[in-house]
């Protein structure tokens, strides 16, 4: 949600504090301007299992800066709503943070729906993917010739 435009895997000792455990192992990689949230886990998932096997066989662990430590905080009910006053490129980053799984929320042409998909064109967002309240998920070309 924050724009980020990189993100990462590590391995660590888990301790009390936070984010302060040493490191094993750690490698990061680009989120690409449409990338979900479901498409970076893909992306992480073989890499963090690769990282794991990694530290297991060295077994070296390097203390963590304190320094860059940034806390995510719980994503809650009202991080789900789609303010449509905010600008495009931060409605795309709620967007893709929060699909396939959990997905924003907000009226688009006056009914409640789910937003799964975006993309930014000449810096306005185009809705890609919406469901309805009660209904499956849909383009929203199909959503929109579903109104008339």
């Amino acid at each position: 949600m924050a724009g980020d435009e990189e993100t990462g895997v590590t391995v660590h000792r888990t301790v009390k504090e936070l984010d302060a455990g040493p490191i094993a192992a750690m490698e990061s990689f680009p989120i690409g301007l449409d990338d979900t949230a479901g498409a970076v886990y893909a992306r992480a998932a073989p890499l963090a299992a690769e990282l794991v096997s990694r530290a297991l066989a060295e077994q070296e662990f390097r203390p963590q800066l304190e320094e860059g430590v940034t806390y995510a905080e719980k994503i809650g009910p009202a991080d789900r709503e789609l303010d449509w006053s905010r600008p495009a490129k931060e409605l795309h980053d709620r967007i893709r943070a929060l699909s396939p799984h959990i997905g924003a929320r907000g009226e688009v042409r006056g009914r409640r729906a789910t937003v799964w998909r975006s993309r930014l064109v000449d810096g306005q967002l185009e809705l890609l993917e919406v469901q309805p309240e009660g209904r499956r998920r849909m383009s929203y070309d199909e959503f929109v010739r579903g109104l008339r």
